[in-house]
């Protein structure tokens, strides 16, 4: 899955998606009356073709999704789409993400909720004036609710959450022990497979790497209230995975502290690591991570909106073989 921003070649398809969602490619949303089909949009693309779109309009308000569609449920279309808006309202300098619903479509607020969208503001009998200028809008609505009313939902761009700085030497046991952290959660849970049951701290290798990372400006370390809770490294792709066609900005280490496990650290770097690849002008993010078992670390990477592309094993010291996954994110 990737999104890119639609062109001119687009507009045949994009109308006829506006016009079999709302009946036409007008909408009527907060007291405006606006030809959607005209507004800049995001096409979310997967092997078989188009499969979303949203029309947008940035403003001093923030950038406001005007309409969102998706043409085949649950393969991550929407949240790509709403990731990518706002990935270009922070490249913007925009302070939040919203859009419009209304009161009967419980199943967007659902979507929306789950994705850190936020009410902001309710309009009662905004639906019922905006049916004076589009009659065609129903009366009744989704699950038989009466349509009155408008609900505003937004999302920051920039959450409250951790301030993330370059790491340098003095920060490299602060990240050991987070890895050590780590690798002994995992342990607990029976998950061996991707670090293993020994400390980072004792692997020379590890404090080697650690070290040239810090060194070479490849190092980020998350705060919170002054203490580090996450680390990243990014730079080039290592050896062991294909060579990427277009230049990019590889994720090389992403660990958090578990103690703050939840606390949308893992995704506040790696919203991080997208800053620094906007600002390079590089075509993609790539990361990989341990494929074994469930596959639950490839789940999370794509629920970031990172699509799997090459698997690939590595060869362990006993003879045994570590199974690998590589994903992207294309901008």
């Amino acid at each position: 899955m990737f999104v890119r921003s639609g062109t001119g070649t687009d507009l045949p398809w994009i109308s006829s998606i506006l016009t079999a969602s709302y009946g036409a490619t007008t909408v009527v949303t907060g007291d405006r009356i606006r030809n959607a089909a005209e507004l800049p949009a995001l096409v979310a693309e997967n092997d078989t073709g188009p499969v979303g779109l949203l029309t947008y309009a940035a403003g001093p308000g923030g950038l406001e999704v005007v309409t969102i569609d998706t043409l085949v449920r649950r393969i991550g279309a929407g949240t790509a789409l709403l990731a990518a808006a706002r990935d270009l309202a922070a490249a913007a300098g925009l302070r939040r993400v919203w859009l419009i619903t209304t009161n009967d479509n419980l199943d967007a607020l659902r979507f929306y909720q789950r994705r850190g969208m936020r009410i902001a503001h309710v309009r009662p009998g905004a639906v019922d004036r905006a049916r004076h200028h589009k009659p065609a809008i129903p009366v009744t609505g989704s699950y038989g609710i009466a349509l009155h009313d408008e609900l505003e939902l937004e999302l920051p761009t920039s959450p409250p959450g951790p301030s993330v700085r370059p790491a340098g030497l003095p920060d490299v046991p602060a990240v050991l022990a987070m890895l050590d952290g780590a690798t002994r959660w995992l342990v607990s849970l029976g998950r061996t497979g991707q670090w293993g049951t020994s400390p980072h701290s004792a692997n020379p290798r590890r404090r080697a790497q650690l070290t040239s990372w810090a060194c070479t400006g490849g190092l980020w370390l998350a705060e919170l209230a002054g203490r580090p809770v996450g680390a990243l490294a990014v730079g080039a792709a290592p050896d062991y995975v294909p060579a990427a066609a277009d230049p990019e900005l590889y994720v090389n280490l992403l660990v958090t502290d578990r103690a703050h496990r939840g606390a949308g650290l893992g995704t506040a770097l790696l919203d991080h690591a997208l800053r620094l690849a906007v600002a390079r002008g590089v075509a993609a993010l790539r990361v990989d991570c341990y494929a074994g078992d469930d596959r639950a670390l490839v789940a999370w990477y794509e629920r970031q909106g990172f699509t799997a592309t090459d698997p690939f094993t590595v060869a362990l010291p006993d003879g045994s073989s570590w199974p690998g996954q590589v994903l992207a994110r294309r901008f």
